[in-house]
């Protein structure tokens, strides 16, 4: 997009599954890009295709904030707090104070340094336990148990960017809400990751024949390709509505069966699937209503999930080590 071109822009977790997608085709729009998270250099190295404009910053730190907010056109907050199904909520405390204490010092400082435009991305989790989840609906009770802490914080983050808004005249903030993200550059490692890239690893390194599967199958979620998200986001950057949440997803439900099914498919040798009903899977379903995004932003997803994990798997067969470790080194700088 032209838009970008020469535009100052500051990308908060920057090097992520998100982040990394939307540092590159930034990078190769001409857009003045600064790519800001607490990864190792010799990640960045490997998975950023301009790895001068990363920088390696502790967002605590509200002096660093203010610096790197100045000037700069476009922040493009894509901080959370990382946690999944499977950990629960052992690191709830070291994450969650992470993330508000880097959310908090964002926001104030683009908002001093008058920066024109603040995306703010929210998360399915945000939502009460409702099988479809619109817009307006995010306040009609608490987050699930399992989702609490990424909910509870992602509703903050608004309305921190409404109060700023409110109070300073700020109208710079946008919101999106995305549904479950997948693709290159996820987390791959089964301890930590979510259920696509958790299922991608368990099938391509099973040694027995075996695949183990949380639950029964039947449990729905909307997934989006990294590659669909970022072009919503870029949309509601340059057509969306200031304090205007926008759901970012498929729109459809896809069981975890099918995910499964999917992904066995394009093994070259078919593994048998153990379904382990003891291990936690969250809500029944959950499902973005997009019609907000097909409406302002003419937004619709081009990956089919079949087109999506074959391009995931791909990707976790060329890029095995960088794939396993993902995330390792948000623990180590984030310790109180």
């Amino acid at each position: 997009m032209k838009f970008f071109e020469n535009k100052k822009i500051l990308i908060a977790g920057g090097t992520g599954l998100i982040g990394t997608c939307i540092t590159n085709y930034l990078c190769s729009s001409n857009a003045k890009v600064t790519c800001v998270s607490v990864d190792s250099k010799s990640r960045i190295n490997k998975v950023l295709s301009n790895p001068n404009v990363f920088k390696r910053v502790d967002l605590r730190n509200n002096n660093l904030c203010k610096e790197i907010t100045k000037e700069v056109d476009i922040v493009i907050n894509l901080m959370g707090v990382r946690e999944s199904t499977q950990l629960g909520v052992k690191q709830s405390a070291t994450s969650l104070s992470a993330f508000l204490r880097c959310n908090t010092n964002l926001i104030e400082n683009s908002c001093l340094n008058r920066v024109s435009t603040y995306l703010f991305c929210g998360s399915i989790n945000q939502y009460p336990p409702l099988k479809i989840r619109k817009e307006e609906d995010v306040w009609n009770g608490l987050p699930s148990a399992q989702d609490k802490y990424v909910g509870v914080s992602k509703r903050i983050g608004e309305m921190e960017a409404e109060a700023y808004s409110i109070q300073f005249q700020w109208d710079a903030v946008k919101i999106i809400r995305p549904s479950n993200v997948y693709g290159p550059f996820d987390n791959f490692n089964p301890a930590t990751a979510h259920v696509i890239p958790s299922l991608i690893h368990k099938a391509l390194s099973s040694k027995n024949g075996l695949i183990e599967v949380a639950g029964n199958g039947s449990a729905i979620r909307d997934f989006i390709y990294v590659e669909d998200l970022v072009r919503g986001i870029l949309l509601m950057i340059k057509k969306g509505k200031t304090n205007y949440p926008v759901n970012i997803g498929s729109g459809k439900g896809t069981s975890i069966k099918k995910i499964v099914q999917v992904i066995n498919n394009n093994l070259i040798h078919k593994k048998k699937i153990i379904w382990n009903t003891n291990l936690p899977t969250g809500d029944s379903k959950r499902v973005l209503d997009i019609k907000r995004a097909e409406k302002h932003l003419s937004f619709n997803p081009k990956f089919t999930i079949e087109k999506g994990i074959v391009e995931t798997m791909k990707w976790y067969k060329n890029n095995l080590n960088l794939a396993y470790n993902l995330g390792r080194t948000y623990d180590k700088v984030y310790k109180i």
